[in-house]
């Protein structure tokens, strides 16, 4: 280590290199220093008078280079050592600087792509109105035809859902069988015929039929068979424990076996959906007007005549205290006791009604006979062989003739608010011949109409084809 005017240097806190030291040639005797010769910190001779210094002896005092103070050669030695490598610290804050504006794009393109900008930009920049400029006028040329739009498909229309069919009313049941009387059945407060029919009789009867309309060629034929009280009025439970037969099985037997060329009206269902209203007499074997009105609705609607008039649309006379021939046949006290009421319908509009006995000479008479000790028979004044009511206020060109029993007679009047023209025939008292009256008259339309037990009695089989003969 480098010695020092006051001794060794001291170690250096920057663990710099230990400087060289210069060569000094080894002197025989040290010149003594005057003991009063002044001295600086570091060793300098700091005398005013430079002759007190001793003369160079050889090892640099005395030369004619000025000596070195000890500061001096420090300070050279320090510049001459080497220094070691200055470790450059990271660039923190040019790093923050990118970050932040890389986020502040980040935001900037966030904001824009979510419109929020939009206001903001069109208000700084606005878009600048186009300056019209003349457009030179070009050719008229022929305009392609437009590329139609393909159309969507059209959703199908669901189907509608079909109506379940209405259900009838039970019949009421006591729990009792009833009892006879005359071969009437008692039942309640009512009279019943009981039926006993069969399937041979209905197909002889629709056989009948068939070859009438086979003598009417271009007129329309229908065929009508009405049931009677006890297939409305007697549980079924009542009719097999009396051995009958079902009503709805021989009248469907009859409508099974037309021909083609005879159009059935089946009045059944409808007349049971109204078992429990009084469509039927409790003293008499007929039905009743209400019963005979539900039935014409249906043949107007199968005969495609129009709308079925209202009730309303006629007058109505009613008839109490009316008891009927199966109280006179059983002189039960329990009908008579329980007499109908007969309610009478005559048109409002105006209409002309004639009778006659052959169909060759007619006399003007009334609708109805309003006369209630006639009972049932006030209907068209009774079993006469020909009636003819032309309606005054209807055009439709169609004319209908029905052959019919004295069930008929209720159900007429109410055919007239829908021909021009209405021939009843009743066949058990009519003498001529109806195909060459539907000829003369013009008869369009004939309804062959008879109850049940007409059906299924033979000898009113033969009173029919007297007609046809």
């Amino acid at each position: 280590m480098a010695k020092h005017m006051r001794g060794e240097m001291p170690a250096q806190k920057n663990s710099r290199p230990e400087p060289p030291a210069y060569p000094r040639e080894p002197r025989e005797t040290e010149p003594e220093r005057p003991e009063t010769a002044p001295y600086d910190d570091y060793g300098d001779y700091d005398g005013e008078d430079e002759a007190d210094f001793p003369e160079d002896d050889g090892y640099g005092y005395g030369s004619e280079e000025p000596p070195r103070r000890g500061r001096d050669i420090y300070q050279e030695q320090m510049r001459r050592a080497p220094r070691p490598k200055r470790r450059h610290p990271f660039p923190v804050a040019p790093f923050a600087v990118l970050l932040f504006i890389a986020a502040a794009a980040l935001l900037v393109f966030a904001l824009w792509k979510g419109g929020i900008l939009d206001p903001v930009i069109h208000r700084v920049f606005p878009t600048p109105t186009p300056v019209p400029t003349a457009v030179p006028t070009a050719e008229p040329t022929e305009e392609p035809t437009p590329t139609p739009e393909p159309t969507e498909e059209p959703t199908p229309t669901p189907e509608p859902t079909a109506t379940p069919e209405p259900t009838p009313p039970a019949i009421p049941d006591d729990g009792t069988e009833g009892y006879l009387s005359s071969d009437v059945l008692i039942y309640g407060n009512a009279a019943f015929e009981l039926f006993y029919g069969s399937d041979d009789m209905a197909a002889a009867y629709a056989s009948l039929i068939n070859g009438f309309a086979e003598e009417l060629p271009g007129i329309r034929t229908y065929d009508m068979v009405v049931p009677n009280h006890s297939a409305f009025g007697v549980p079924e439970r009542v009719n097999d424990y009396y051995g009958c037969m079902s009503q709805r099985q021989n009248t469907t037997a009859v409508y099974e076996n037309l021909s083609p060329d005879v159009v059935p009206v089946d009045v059944f269902d409808i007349l049971n959906l109204h078992n429990n209203e009084p469509i039927y007499l409790n003293t008499d074997t007929h039905w009743s007007s209400l019963g005979a009105y539900y039935a014409y609705t249906k043949f107007v609607e199968v005969a495609d005549a129009g709308t079925p008039a209202a009730l309303d649309d006629f007058e109505k006379t009613t008839y109490t205290g009316i008891t009927g021939y199966l109280a006179f046949a059983t002189g039960e006290d329990v009908l008579y006791a329980n007499p109908d009421s007969l309610d009478v319908y005559d048109p409002k509009f105006s209409y002309t009604c004639e009778a006659s006995y052959d169909g060759q000479e007619f006399f003007e008479t009334d609708i109805n006979t309003h006369n209630s000790e006639l009972g049932y028979a006030m209907f068209l004044g009774g079993d006469m062989g020909c009636v003819r009511i032309t309606n005054n206020e209807l055009s439709t060109g169609r004319k209908l003739l029905i052959m019919k029993d004295s069930y008929g007679n209720a159900l007429v009047p109410f055919l007239t608010a829908n021909f021009d023209e209405v021939h009843a025939v009743d066949f058990r008292y009519f003498s001529g011949y109806l195909p060459e009256y539907c000829l003369e008259h013009g008869i369009t339309d004939v309804l062959f109409f008879n109850n049940v037990m007409t059906v299924n009695t033979s000898m009113q089989h033969d009173s029919m084809a007297t007609l046809f003969n």
